[in-house]
């Protein structure tokens, strides 16, 4: 049904070998290198605004390359206090450090982060490390030996809308879970991983570094963005209507002690009161959405279709190995009836697949579509998805099965 990414998908390989542990494999160093005085110099990745993270395959394009801005400087710390809402202070990267790779966040999303190092003439991937927002994580303990590094982060899927992303054009393999991983920097991953661009930091042979993520419009400490992410996992919760804008006004105090109520958190615990938040806001993301699943013992590709307010839109293609599941849709499902199709991933014998008469626009690379109404003449395919009825529910799971062989008929009697 979809050639192309039959033969694509048939020259990834096997997965690679797990690589070494990049945090180990720093920590593999002589106690009695000499320190340096001279203070961490960050990196300040900024989101690209409006970025949303799609789950690759391996017939993808290479996705869009953010523009990546490196702004050196001192590496900041925040006057101890007591933080707005009563919090404990939060981890701040240490003035002058000599060693550990340091990641701030200057966000409003807790954050995932992933690390690649060159190992030989391979590149090593390692992840997920949680940075919740306000905060600073090191990743790498000890004297950094290496020149370069590669990072990608992403926002928790616990926060609603889309998931941002910083990184860059370096094409490097990160798993779902907690993973290691090698690949040769090319767009291709083993099954299991998925293709991201990291961005690339040179530490200029410093021993120690600090890479600070940050957001547009941005906020101009790491206390500003602790506020602004107390605010962003409220509002995710319905629990706060006010602008995600750092500042502890009166709107924000009062949603900020409903919730320590509700919550049995004290005023002292920061740390708890925001884990507790983000706990919530997974459970919510969690029954939300759209989820594929793979039932079958085939490989399938999976494709979405949408409709609303007479326009179309499609997006493909989600690569399910057999019992795997995919979120294709966050936050809570808006319209009565989404579309799917499938097709199975066969070297021989006839291929499956799973549509129905609904006409959407397809290709066999990678494609997200916006109202195409005339898909031969955009020279696209014109594909039939089966409809899903939601039933108004917020979120569901459609399972793609395969089809029960029709039992035999008995002869007729003589």
């Amino acid at each position: 049904m979809i050639p192309s990414l039959r033969r694509l998908a048939l020259l990834i390989g096997t997965a690679f070998l797990l690589a070494s542990g990049i945090a180990q494999a720093q920590q593999d160093q002589p106690s009695d290198a000499p320190p340096t005085s001279a203070p961490t110099r960050p990196a300040v990745l900024p989101m690209t605004p409006g970025s949303e993270l799609r789950q690759p395959t391996a017939n993808n394009p290479k996705p869009t390359k953010p523009r990546i801005v490196s702004a050196p400087g001192s590496a900041a710390t925040t006057p101890a206090g007591k933080t707005a809402g009563g919090a404990i202070q939060p981890e701040r990267p240490a003035k002058n450090a000599t060693s550990d790779y340091t990641f701030c966040n200057r966000t409003s999303y807790a954050v995932s982060v992933a690390v690649g190092i060159r190992n030989g003439g391979l590149l090593a991937t390692r992840g997920w490390w949680s940075v919740p927002a306000g905060e600073c994580r090191v990743v790498i303990k000890g004297e950094l030996k290496q020149p370069t590094f590669y990072t990608f982060a992403r926002s928790s899927f616990a926060h609603a809308g889309p998931i941002r992303t910083w990184g860059g054009s370096q094409m490097l393999c990160t798993g779902k879970g907690t993973f290691q991983a090698t690949s040769d920097g090319s767009d291709q991953c083993g099954p299991g991983y998925e293709v991201q661009g990291f961005a690339r930091v040179d530490t200029e042979g410093k021993t120690a570094w600090t890479t600070t993520l940050a957001e547009a419009p941005g906020f101009k400490s790491l206390e500003q963005a602790r506020v602004a992410g107390l605010q962003r996992l409220l509002a995710d919760l319905g629990r706060f209507e006010g602008t995600v804008d750092g500042v502890a006004g009166p709107k924000f105090n009062e949603a900020l002690a409903q919730v320590r109520t509700a919550l049995g958190v004290g005023s002292g615990d920061g740390a708890g009161l925001y884990n507790k938040l983000l706990a919530e806001a997974s459970k919510n993301q969690a029954a939300a959405g759209l989820t594929f699943c793979n039932r079958t013992q085939d490989i399938i590709w999976s494709a979405l279709g949408l409709e609303a307010q007479g326009k179309k839109r499609s997006m493909g293609w989600w690569r399910l190995q057999p019992g795997q599941c995919e979120k294709v849709i966050k936050d809570r499902l808006s319209e009565r009836f989404v579309y799917a199709f499938a097709a199975a991933e066969r070297t021989e014998g006839p291929a499956e697949t799973w549509g129905g008469p609904k006409q959407f626009c397809t290709r066999d690379a990678s494609f997200e579509i916006e109202d195409a109404t005339d898909c031969a003449g955009r020279s696209f395919k014109s594909t039939g998805f089966l409809e899903i009825d939601t039933g108004g529910r917020g979120g569901l799971t459609f399972e793609f099965a395969a089809r029960r062989e029709e039992a035999p008929t008995a002869p007729p009697a003589p």
